[in-house]
């Protein structure tokens, strides 16, 4: 559920994530008496770091500044009863491709039956096509691996839910999130280079000429190059006239006030509240755009937690991606445990391609997004990784292996 309905349904990323939350609560007698690895506590405590984080980011007063936070927090319980009680990645897998699929019908829906310029799904437009296109890589991940295992009706629907992912996020029109190919495809000839050495020739080759079809796509969609000439346009009018605002011009003149009140207050940031209040006298006195007040919050994740919490919160939410990137990284010797070409060999690799994903997805997408101000920024991060890393972990202890696969681990 958190992978088939978390985009095509409105808040499709809560149900899968409140079922969880509900058999954490349930079952919380027997998995708190369990203790998990240490490798799963420090992530289960960056969770809270950021949840905690997240109350001093938040605006609301009351109750309503642990919004954000509690979304955190209440992934941390559902993490340690996956710990204790791993998931199959069958589910996981099969739901990609299905809310993918989902995902393409639902923006062709909205953009040629609805009319509407740009699909947005049920959040955020910048948010959804993103999200879209983290999904698309997941099921591309997952095709790769899996392959030469699998009947050529399995390896259609696969393609087929890569394109409605893509094309999903194509017609959202969210141009800062295809950046995030130009780092995705080295991530992933690193990972073949370093696993099937003797294959990179061939895959390289392949991802260039993948690479190069997406660029002629994007090239030849008249939206998407009427968008890409928008910002062309919006850029120049910035550098030359100082007009910030425009979408482009607005985030470049939030640029140029974080760097001018970040350096003032480098160690524990200005606050939520500060910020507003400071922003707002700047723009008041006519040193930026009035278009500024209307956003709360920096176009850019790192920036905006600096500007606000100081720099223990960039150091914080860098940890936290880098130590999910590090938990999941594929290795020769982190496979090593399984024959390889074996089945558990292939489930363990497409987990942890999949898992090495999300935070490489994610600091692409904040660097032009608040990413993690959306509920669906946190959902989809916190337990995609909860549920990779206690599947994952699940069969390196031989609590699971494949059906039939009778050289798995050892518990």
């Amino acid at each position: 559920m958190l992978a088939a309905l978390a985009l095509w349904v409105p808040s499709g990323y809560s149900y899968g994530a409140a079922l969880l939350l509900l058999g954490a609560l349930c079952f919380a007698p027997r998995w708190l008496r369990q203790r998990p690895e240490s490798a799963t506590v420090w992530l289960a405590l960056l969770l809270v770091g950021m949840g905690c984080m997240w109350f001093f980011l938040s605006l609301d007063h009351g109750a309503g500044r642990w919004d954000k936070g509690s979304k955190w927090l209440l992934g941390v319980p559902c993490l340690l009863f996956l710990a204790a009680y791993p998931p199959r990645p069958q589910a996981f897998f099969a739901g990609v491709p299905i809310g993918c699929i989902g995902m393409g019908g639902l923006a062709a829906w909205q953009t040629w039956g609805q009319g509407l310029e740009r699909a947005t799904g049920f959040t955020n437009t910048i948010q959804w096509g993103n999200l879209a296109l983290l999904l698309a890589c997941m099921a591309l991940a997952c095709a790769t691996v899996f392959w030469r295992l699998r009947s050529w009706p399995w390896r259609l629907t696969m393609v087929l839910a890569v394109v409605a992912g893509m094309a999903a996020s194509l017609l959202s029109q969210s141009r800062g999130g295809w950046l995030a190919l130009g780092l995705v495809f080295p991530l992933w000839l690193l990972q073949v280079r370093q696993i099937r050495p003797r294959l990179f020739g061939r895959v390289l080759g392949l991802s260039l000429v993948a690479l190069a079809a997406i660029i002629a796509v994007l090239v030849l969609t008249p939206s998407l190059n009427e968008r890409i000439a928008l910002a062309v346009t919006e850029i120049d009018s910035y550098l030359t006239t100082g007009n910030g605002n425009t979408s482009l011009g607005n985030r470049l003149d939030q640029y140029r006030l974080a760097a001018q009140m970040i350096p003032q207050k480098p160690w524990f940031g200005w606050g939520a509240h500060g910020f507003v209040e400071e922003m707002q006298r700047r723009v008041a006195s006519g040193e930026f755009a009035q278009a500024q007040v209307h956003y709360p919050q920096i176009h850019n994740d790192f920036l905006d937690i600096w500007v606000k919490v100081g720099v223990f919160g960039v150091a914080l939410q860098a940890a936290l991606f880098a130590y999910v990137w590090y938990l999941f990284w594929p290795s020769r010797q982190r496979l090593q445990q399984w024959p390889e070409d074996t089945s558990s060999w292939h489930y363990a690799l497409a987990l942890r391609a999949m898992g090495s994903l999300v935070p490489a997805c994610y600091l692409v997408f904040g660097m032009s997004q608040p990413f993690f101000n959306h509920n669906s920024g946190i959902m989809c991060f916190v337990f995609y990784v909860a549920v990779l890393w206690s599947a994952l972990r699940g069969m390196e202890r031989g609590v699971w292996q494949p059906p039939g696969d009778k050289t798995g681990a050892v518990p």
